[in-house]
């Protein structure tokens, strides 16, 4: 029995073994389970303002049981207002855990979004124990932002009664600036997000050069180097009527226009801001946008004359972009009359019209060929009831019933021409002669003003 004595060690020894295997068993898959293998990416998924002066990449496993395969690092421009530019690869190498460029340098750089992607192997406890796994890990963060203002695409525009305002990207502390060409004040919001320029005076249609010198963030980041924008005020609203100031001859329906420069922001101020003298009945009505036009009730009377004044000043419209107009602004226009004056030099024929109907008609004598009588459209703006005409070569003592439509033409009476209404036969130096009595007949009846239009 001495050998079954001997055993007895060995039997020990080996529960003993047995029990620190269990017990190393136990402890791996407690490893596993309490601290599961995998990788680390730092900074971490949506961190932010991570100042690469103290922060690295920093890529490595946690625990045992993972290993990694490969490292993807891109990198995108972050602008002022938040948007992002082109992805591109940063290249570099992990390095005892950082990675780095080729150079060995911190990659990591403010104003940049980075997306890190790493592919690995971890450990995975299963019912039949410990397997590998293929993993993918990711990490979006952004670096620290420059301060920066906000500047709009063709630089900043104050309106009046006004203040310019700063935008910034991130809160800043304080800030510096220069203005150049007029005097300002400024604060900064609570927030730090803007900052409010208090201009000394206005003036329309102006542009000022803003150089921002520089920042520092509420984070303590400064700003790189000055900004220099432009800072405008809007152009002056401008008007232009139709018909036009000065303007005869205008329908007797017309609608007064007024063309503003660019749309205006007041519409509904028309009725306060614009009057039509004589005061007649009627509306005002937006043709569009920029376009205002004076609908009367019934059509304007012959020869009259209207005018239109539209109120300018700050109280005044406002365009779209701020601009107001400067002054009051007004045009005067007279309607034709009801009547006109038909000659044509090819019929050597006279005829007069009330509306545009035609209500007689005499024959005439124009200029001879070698001196015509001016085609086009004219008006009488002279009456004489006699008059010596004279020129090269002639001369024609007490003219009777002379209508003065164009310098030294006229319509008159002809008393040495015995031959109307063959052309160049009357020997006219280019006027339009009429039998006396025909003369004295379209003299009464013609008034000034009375359009006249000769034409072949």
């Amino acid at each position: 029995m001495h050998w079954l004595k001997s055993l007895a060690p060995v039997k020990l020894a080996a529960l003993i073994g047995a029990a620190v295997m269990a017990l190393l068993i136990i402890a791996a898959v407690m490893a596993v389970v309490v601290f599961p293998p995998g990788i680390s990416i730092n900074p971490g998924d949506k961190a932010t303002e991570i100042k690469p002066a103290d922060q690295g990449l920093d890529i490595g496993t946690s625990s045992w049981g993972a290993s990694i395969a490969s490292v993807t690092v891109t990198q995108q421009d972050v602008a002022p207002d938040g948007t992002l530019g082109a992805s591109r690869l940063v290249n570099g190498q992990l390095k005892d855990g950082h990675f780095v460029t080729s150079d060995g340098a911190n990659p990591l750089k403010p104003d940049e979004q980075y997306t890190v992607t790493v592919d690995g192997t971890v450990k995975k406890l299963g019912i039949t124990g410990i397997s590998s796994r293929q993993v993918e890990q990711t990490s979006t963060f952004r670096t620290v932002t420059t301060p920066m203002p906000v500047i709009p695409q063709g630089g900043l525009v104050v309106k009046f009664g006004e203040d310019l305002k700063l935008q910034w990207n991130v809160p800043v502390s304080s800030f510096k600036y220069q203005l150049d060409g007029i005097q300002s004040t400024s604060t900064l919001s609570g927030d730090g997000k803007t900052a409010t320029i208090k201009l000394a005076s206005f003036e329309q249609g102006k542009k000022y050069q803003l150089t921002v010198t520089s920042a520092t963030s509420k984070n303590g980041v400064d700003m790189n180097q000055p900004i220099a924008t432009t800072v405008s005020t809007p152009a002056g609203l401008s008007v232009a009527f139709d018909p036009a100031d000065n303007s005869s001859r205008a329908s007797t329906d017309v609608y007064p226009t007024v063309n503003f420069s660019e749309a205006v922001a007041n519409p509904d101020a028309a009725q306060q801001l614009v009057s039509v003298d004589p005061k007649v009945g009627g509306s005002f009505h937006w043709a569009s946008p920029n376009k205002l036009q004076f609908v009367p009730a019934k059509e304007w009377d012959h020869l009259q004359d209207v005018t239109i004044r539209v109120r300018g000043g700050v109280q005044g419209f406002r365009g779209v972009s701020g601009g107001y107009i400067d002054s009051d602004q007004q045009a005067t226009f007279t309607t034709a009359p009801a009547k006109s004056i038909d000659v044509n030099v090819t019929t050597e024929r006279v005829t007069l019209l009330e509306n545009g109907n035609p209500i007689d008609s005499f024959l005439c004598a124009s200029g001879a060929n070698n001196t015509p009588t001016p085609l086009g459209d004219f008006t009488i703006y002279a009456k004489l009831p006699a008059v010596d005409m004279r020129g090269p070569g002639y001369f024609a003592p007490h003219v009777p019933w002379v209508m003065v439509f164009d310098g030294d033409y006229t319509l008159h009476g002809n008393y040495w021409n015995t031959t109307f209404g063959v052309r160049g036969s009357g020997g006219s130096h280019g006027c339009v002669g009429m039998p006396p009595a025909t003369a004295k007949r379209v003299y009464d009846w013609a008034p000034l003003g009375t359009p006249v239009h000769i034409h072949e």
